[in-house]
């Protein structure tokens, strides 16, 4: 068998959406699935149906506005504690360097717990080992402490997602957003897949298998979406029969190719610019 090319999805036939319901009243699975042979056995007999959200990226001149992303100001570490930082990994490099930093977390975690936890563990490592080292290196070098010392902060926006709860958040790694969801009795549940991580590429894949095995036995709708470069989610279409991304199936969960043919047959794989 050899699957069909992708149904080309034309975000310009993008609609307002009208119902939100199929985001609604859903709850994230705390059950574990083992591989998509578990997700088949434990939800065949369960309602089921996808959600996919093709994400655009935000318009550049929105990220400036509270409608659109949020902002914070995060701490960040002194120029000087950076400073320290700088020349530990020039002297003993990337890789060792983290392998020396590991001894010392496990040397000074015993202080740092009795000291419960009123300084960051960093900071007793910074202490007993960094500034012996590079702290005259630092002074030869600037003259202003002070200022070398003085705390920082940094702006960070976060964009916002604009779906109902607990579905507001998104890693945006991700350039989709792939919505499993199922229902026992009258509560919904979800796992959710993308390309942004290896675990989500995992869930993506294992997922998408186990439901297109249950699709073969009975159909599974699916519904496609649009996160524009203004926040705005638009409907663009329904399927009855499974449809989703054709972009990472089988990342971070291997099926050899005739497996995957074979389990991949007779569902829809879509496909944008």
């Amino acid at each position: 068998m050899v699957l069909s090319k992708p149904i080309i999805i034309n975000k310009n036939s993008a609609k307002p959406v009208k119902n939100l319901s199929v985001f609604e009243n859903i709850s994230y699975n705390s059950s574990h699935f083992s591989d998509h042979k578990d997700v088949f056995n434990k939800l065949k007999d369960q309602k089921l149906y996808t959600i996919t959200v093709i994400i655009d990226n935000l318009a550049t001149q929105l990220w400036k506005y509270r409608k659109y992303a949020k902002k914070e100001i995060i701490p960040v570490i002194s120029r000087y504690k950076e400073l320290l930082y700088e020349y530990f990994f020039d002297e003993f490099g990337e890789k060792e360097g983290n392998e020396f930093y590991a001894e010392l977390l496990d040397k000074y975690r015993p202080v740092w717990e009795k000291g419960e936890g009123k300084k960051d563990l960093d900071d007793y490592i910074i202490k007993g080992e960094l500034e012996s080292r590079y702290r005259t290196k630092i002074l030869k070098r600037f003259k202003n402490l002070e200022k070398l010392e003085a705390s920082r902060t940094k702006i960070r926006r976060e964009r916002l997602y604009n779906l109902p709860e607990p579905l507001n958040y998104l890693d945006w790694r991700n350039s989709y957003d792939n919505i499993f969801v199922w229902q026992i009795e009258k509560q919904k549940y979800c796992i959710r897949g993308g390309s942004g991580s290896s675990g989500q590429r995992e869930n993506n894949s294992k997922f998408i298998f186990a439901f297109s095995l249950i699709n073969q036995i009975r159909p599974i709708s699916s519904s496609i979406y649009l996160y524009t470069r203004r926040n705005e989610l638009m409907y663009i279409k329904d399927f009855q029969s499974l449809t989703v991304p054709e972009r990472d199936i089988g990342s971070n969960y291997h099926l050899s190719s005739i497996q995957k043919k074979r389990v991949l047959e007779g569902i829809n794989l879509i496909d944008w610019d």
